[in-house]
């Protein structure tokens, strides 16, 4: 009974002192100011810079002990579809909507979406305090009066110090290769690199990559000896007009070539690359975050920072032991990345620990020898030995309790990556629909029934009209568009018994079990219309997407290869009719055509 008052005692002082805590939190979390800061990045967070800047921009404003900053992010992107007139109108308007009841107390945008603010965004961010970031290589001011503009664009001085940097960790290095695409910007890049090699005429021969498409750059980088290395800054264009990735690029040509390759962007380390003077975007996330409590507490600012204090000098462990370049030679203050602990590093306190353990254990032994070696040596050295044994077997049942454990989980892995990859195995991984595959088999499982207890069936193969001109004018992305939807529209205008499935190509296969001829009519005719009036292209933005399906039905006696013969039959005789049409097989009873 004492024992049971004892407990329930402890553990109401327990509750009672979580709740405090608990209280204590929220009035901490109370007493604050809330604050809300719009932030408009011309990017999506998929993009390693912008995910980077945003972590260091919430880690500052984590801190702040007078505010407690709310953050409503929006990731725009105004390159992709600057020649689209209504985009601009649009977003202005979703942003007014939004942000109308949730007033911004300050904002920081990037520059490239400034002309949002100023044509469109006037009354939601009037009087709040807005700070321009020039993110990458953008150095041009912003058009917005009264807003804090920081630059932190690539500097001859700081592509000047790669290059030192580049002779003085790799001596034998006799030959510089610059990666830079074919934009303007890269090109300012370009003459800003020459102007800094310019210093190493004597020590280095720089050359850059911006007359050559993606596949000569590749090559070039490829075939480099010993003496050459290779600084990457940035490749968004190609010289034949093809926009890339640069991150996606920086990783290709760390794969294709065989010599050190030097970098101007914090965020490509991680797949290679050594490393260099470069851009920190959590760090600038920082000063932007920094710069937002300046602007709610009413402090000035410090002034613009110079574009250095986003510069520094990091580094990839893992490619400096590569290269063989000792962190002794890197300038100091560098901040090395990647760095994999020894075995002393991540199991100092349990080896130490082990340590002093076994000099305890050893003194006691000794101690109790000592004391008892004329009377109970034998008792102490049995006591040892089963001592001993009980450890052995302790140990070695946990280890095969682990190891059992890690063979189911091994299993159950097995069994989910099987189970993953014999739906993707039956799956088209382009618009979701089964392969075919899949079609196949649920053609033959539709024609065994047939022969055995009679249930027909429809055979129905769709071809987009005029597709390869979709591809050719917008392109194969807006093609792959065309394709998912065109698929999503089949599969919800058909029922749960029925399948669709992409044939290939541009062609669909549908089969419609236990369906006579006028039902499939009705059914094919309303998937047909729904495909013209929802799929649009991109030449003429009026006309649709249209689909010509051939049908046919199942007859006793016929092969799979049979009944799909005459829907294609069927479906090249609607292209021959003027596409955008159902058609059946010309021995069916629908009467042909169906408009």
């Amino acid at each position: 009974m004492n024992t049971t008052r004892s407990f329930s005692s402890i553990l109401f002082l327990h509750v009672v002192a979580a709740w405090l805590f608990l209280l204590a939190g929220c009035a901490t979390a109370w007493g604050k100011d809330l604050k809300n800061l719009l932030v408009l990045h011309n990017y999506s967070q998929d993009y390693p810079a912008i995910a980077a800047f945003d972590q260091g921009l919430r880690e500052t404003l984590a801190t702040d002990q007078h505010f407690d900053v709310r953050v409503w992010a929006e990731y725009l992107n105004f390159n992709a579809f600057e020649n689209l007139p209504s985009y601009l109108p649009n977003t202005a308007e979703y942003l007014r909507f939004k942000y109308g009841h949730v007033k911004p107390d300050a904002v920081v945008a990037d520059n490239a979406v400034t002309p949002l603010i100023v044509d469109s965004l006037g009354g939601l961010v009037d009087g709040v305090p807005l700070l321009a970031m020039a993110h990458g290589h953008d150095s041009n001011k912003t058009a917005i009066r009264g807003a804090m503009f920081v630059p932190w664009a690539m500097s001859e001085t700081a592509l000047g110090r790669n290059l030192e940097l580049m002779g003085r960790l790799l001596p034998n290095v006799r030959r510089v290769v610059v990666v830079l695409g074919a934009s303007k910007t890269e090109a300012r890049l370009g003459a800003m690199v020459r102007a800094a090699a310019a210093r190493h005429a004597g020590r280095l021969a720089v050359e850059t990559t911006e007359g050559l498409g993606l596949e000569a750059m590749l090559d070039k980088v490829a075939g480099l000896d010993r003496t050459a290395a290779v600084l990457f800054i940035r490749y968004g264009l190609d010289a034949e007009g093809v926009s890339h990735v640069p991150a996606r690029i920086a990783r290709l040509v760390v794969q294709r070539t065989t010599v050190p390759v030097f970098g101007v962007d914090q965020h490509l380390l991680g797949h290679g690359m050594v490393g260099g003077y470069s851009h920190d975007p959590r760090r600038a996330g920082r000063l932007a975050g920094q710069w937002v409590l300046d602007a709610l507490a009413g402090r000035q600012s410090g002034g613009v920072p110079p574009a250095a204090d986003f510069l520094t000098y990091a580094f990839d462990a893992r490619a400096l032991a590569r290269w063989m370049i000792s962190e002794s030679a890197l300038p100091p203050g560098s901040e090395v990345l990647f760095r994999e602990e020894t075995l002393w590093e991540s199991h100092k306190a349990y080896l130490l620990g082990g340590g002093l353990l076994l000099m305890a254990e050893t003194a006691l032994v000794i101690g109790l020898f000592v004391n008892r070696r004329r009377r109970r040596r034998a008792e102490a050295a049995l006591a040892a030995l089963n001592a001993s044994l009980e450890e052995r077997v302790t140990a070695r049942t946990r280890e095969l309790h682990e190891a059992n454990e890690e063979l189911h989980d091994a299993k159950d892995e097995l069994e989910a990556l099987n189970a993953s990859l014999e739906r993707i195995s039956r799956t088209d991984s382009l618009t979701g629909l089964p392969n075919r595959r899949r079609a196949e088999e649920a053609l033959h499982d539709a024609l065994a029934r047939f022969q055995r207890y009679g249930q027909g069936f429809v055979v129905a193969v769709a071809d987009i009209d005029h597709f390869k001109r979709v591809n050719d004018a917008c392109g194969h992305g807006v093609g792959d568009g065309v394709l998912r939807e065109i698929a999503r529209i089949m599969a919800v205008g058909v029922r749960e018994c029925d399948l669709v499935a992409r044939w290939g190509g541009e062609e669909f296969l549908l089969l419609l079990p236990q369906t006579d001829i006028p039902g499939a009519s009705v059914l094919l005719e309303r998937i047909r219309l729904a495909i013209a009036a929802a799929v649009h292209g991109c030449v003429t933005p009026s006309a649709p997407v249209t689909a010509t399906i051939g049908a046919a039905e199942i007859r006793p006696g016929e092969r799979l290869d049979d009944v799909i013969r005459r829907a294609d039959e069927a479906l090249y005789t609607g292209k021959a009719q003027g596409r955008n049409r159902v058609v059946w097989d010309a021995g069916e009873g629908a009467g042909g055509v169906v408009h």
